[in-house]
């Protein structure tokens, strides 16, 4: 049966046009054995039926107006054989009157014969003559029959496409499945070997041949809001503890003596300072009464502003502090007391190291308010009095109110007191991004920010801030804010930028520098007096 098939369809093939005959060939190349079948199957079954079709219809033979038919046969008792007649003759031509024309259709009413021929002769069996049809209605049946084969073709062929694109995408989806798995795999083998490499470097730093890198490594990390955990991952809480102790900054048992600062000494330098146009152009060239410096070491930089007129220097806060709420920028900060200058001030929470800065922690005055703290607790106290000195230590709040703190904030430890500096074991801390506040004894304020997490600046310990502060001549400074808090602004630049990977760092207070002749508080101009 199968090959009797493949023949018919070789027959059907050969009848199409070139055209046609490519296209049929091409589109069963790619099929299975099963599926090209199929595809011979039923077009030799639409041939047949569409054969069976054709055959079935009466035909009008054309010029002597014989109508066809089936072969008959004719019984002749006389001769002794049968005689097939393949078609019946007429013995005169049909005229008009012998046909009805109905409905475009021929019917043949009548057989016209002899009068005396014998019509069983002819016809034997006394069939009626079939109606024949016009060439034209017949022409419009083989049409419609081409169409009718011409759509089940274009079915089986739509159904093959379909199929096809099905085995396309069950292949894509497998092909897509097995990259995606090997993708997954090479990053999960390339994360495998980062962390292993990592872990390795960090016991090599931790428990390696070098104390001192050690000693570097601990407490920069565990001074960071989140980078503790890389710590604890090699060390126990015990020697993390005895790391720590071994390279601190030791706190101060005494507070500053405000007497040892003349605050007014730096207008007093100012106005010798401008009888000579040299200097004033060195120091201060643009006569803003702010000094900037660049400040380099073996493993940072940063900048110090020097300003001369300590009655400038003040704490903006926020309005409104809230343990979900956010502070605002050191710039907003800066531009919310229309300032020109400004640094980060004092410590706040920062659950996550999220940096969100709506909630300060220890003690906040702010133009002698007492925002933030409790008078009778106890705290790290940094801030300016109405006399315009820098007091530093530890102290209560209602203490820092009754000796003239107007503006504080609070952070620690504290880096130099009355002239003295603090002292430290190891390195003094580690590497880290800094902010501290100082004040010479002239009066001027000092503010030193260094950068830090970068190639290009790894950070300072607190022995190279109390190295800087002693420097540029500091007789009481402490340590403020740092970490990805540490910036500084004059007027629109940014001398200093934060670490912080996110967004500038939004905090609850800053030491801001205002603009001239707009202190902050009015005590230097009555001690003079």
């Amino acid at each position: 049966m199968e090959s009797d098939n493949i023949a018919k369809f070789q027959k059907i093939v050969a009848g199409l046009a070139p055209e046609k005959r490519k296209e049929l060939y091409a589109r069963m190349k790619g099929m299975s054995r099963e599926d090209a079948m199929a595809v011979i199957d039923r077009m030799v079954e639409i041939s047949e039926q569409r054969k069976i079709e054709i055959t079935a219809r009466p035909k009008v033979l054309a010029g002597g107006g014989r109508v066809a038919d089936e072969p008959r046969t004719l019984h002749d008792s006389g001769t002794g054989y049968d005689e097939h007649i393949a078609r019946t003759r007429v013995s005169r031509p049909i005229k008009r009157s012998d046909i009805n024309l109905d409905d475009n259709k021929i019917e043949i009413v009548k057989n016209p014969v002899a009068k005396n021929s014998n019509p069983q002769a002819f016809r034997p069996d006394s069939r009626p003559i079939k109606k024949a049809e016009p060439a034209v209605a017949r022409a419009g049946r083989e049409q419609v029959a081409r169409q009718i084969e011409q759509r089940q073709i274009e079915q089986i062929e739509l159904q093959l496409r379909k199929e096809k694109n099905k085995e396309f995408a069950k292949r894509a989806g497998k092909f897509t499945l097995v990259c995606l798995g090997r993708l997954v795999a090479t990053v999960l083998a390339t994360l495998v070997i980062l962390l292993a490499g990592f872990y390795s470097f960090l016991v090599i730093i931790m428990k390696g041949p070098s104390p001192h890198l050690r000693d570097q490594f601990v407490p920069s990390v565990m001074e960071s809001s989140a980078g503790g955990i890389l710590a604890k991952m090699i060390l126990s809480d015990e020697e993390i503890e005895d790391i720590m102790n071994s390279n601190t900054t030791h706190a101060f048992s005494e507070i500053t003596d405000t007497t040892l600062v003349n605050a007014m000494a730096a207008e007093q330098n100012r106005a010798r300072a401008a009888a000579d146009s040299v200097v004033i152009n060195e120091l201060d060239p643009d006569g803003d009464g702010i000094e900037v410096h660049d400040i380099s070491g073996p493993m940072y930089h940063g900048n110090m502003l020097v300003i001369y007129d300590p009655s400038r220097v003040m704490v903006a806060t926020i309005d409104n502090y809230n343990h979900s709420g956010a502070g605002l920028t050191l710039k907003e900060l800066i531009d919310k007391y229309d300032g020109v200058a400004g640094i980060n001030g004092g410590q706040y929470e920062d659950t996550n190291g999220m940096g969100i800065g709506g909630w300060p922690e220890g003690i906040v005055i702010s133009e002698g308010e007492l925002r933030m703290g409790n008078p009778s607790g106890t705290y790290e106290v940094y801030g300016m009095t109405d006399e315009n000195v820098l007091v530093v230590g530890r102290m209560t709040a209602q203490h820092a109110l009754d000796i003239g703190v107007r503006d504080a904030v609070s952070f620690g430890p504290e880096l130099i007191v009355n002239g003295v500096a603090a002292d430290y074991s190891g390195c003094g801390g580690g590497l880290n991004p800094r902010t501290a506040i100082g004040q010479r004894e002239d009066g001027a304020i000092l503010f030193l920010v260094i950068e830090g997490r970068k190639t290009s600046s790894m950070g300072a310990t607190m022995a190279d801030l109390i190295d800087i502060m002693l420097d540029y001549g500091a007789v009481n400074a402490a340590n403020l804010d740092g970490g990805m808090s540490s910036a500084m602004w004059l007027y629109d630049d940014e001398l200093v930028s934060s670490s912080s990977i996110r967004v500038s760092r939004q905090m609850p207070t800053a030491f801001i520098v205002l603009p001239q002749e707009s202190g902050a508080g009015s005590g230097g101009q009555s001690s003079e007096g």
